[in-house]
């Protein structure tokens, strides 16, 4: 069976047909070579909860996962970790601009060539002392 185009792809996304990990998937299979097995999933490590995320240095590599984490301000332990990649989160935001009309007045490009654009670190770092809740949102 012959591969996919990238437009049959996200003409099937765009009608329902597939979710967007589907799409995502047989996006990352139409660049793959046909010869070669795919390679096995590659497993992001876990920051530890008392680890905090340090700020790249300047000029380094384009960071390839966006993470959330809400953690309990006196055990530390995660309430919830959100681990999302930098390549996905791009391709659902230009796909959600689609149905969701009260952002049409956004500049896509503009947030995607800002993504891109961002290193390494923390982006917002917020402590509720009243809800004893620490929320962290950050790139590596």
């Amino acid at each position: 069976m012959s591969k996919p185009s990238r437009m049959e792809i996200l003409e099937l996304l765009s009608n329902g047909k597939i979710s967007a990990a589907e799409a995502a998937d047989l996006l990352s299979d139409v660049n793959a070579p046909e010869e070669a097995a795919p390679p096995p999933p590659e497993k992001s490590p876990e920051p530890a909860p008392a680890e905090e995320p340090e700020m790249a240095s300047e000029g380094g590599p384009e960071p390839s996962w966006f993470r959330v984490r809400v953690s309990n301000l006196e055990t530390g332990k995660n309430r919830v970790t959100v681990n999302i990649p930098v390549r996905m989160m791009k391709f659902g935001l230009k796909i959600g601009s689609r149905f969701s009309p009260e952002i049409n007045g956004l500049d896509w490009n503009e947030l995607t060539g800002m993504i891109k654009d961002m290193k390494s670190g923390m982006l917002v770092d917020v402590q509720d002392a009243e809800s004893n809740e620490h929320v962290q949102v950050y790139l590596d």
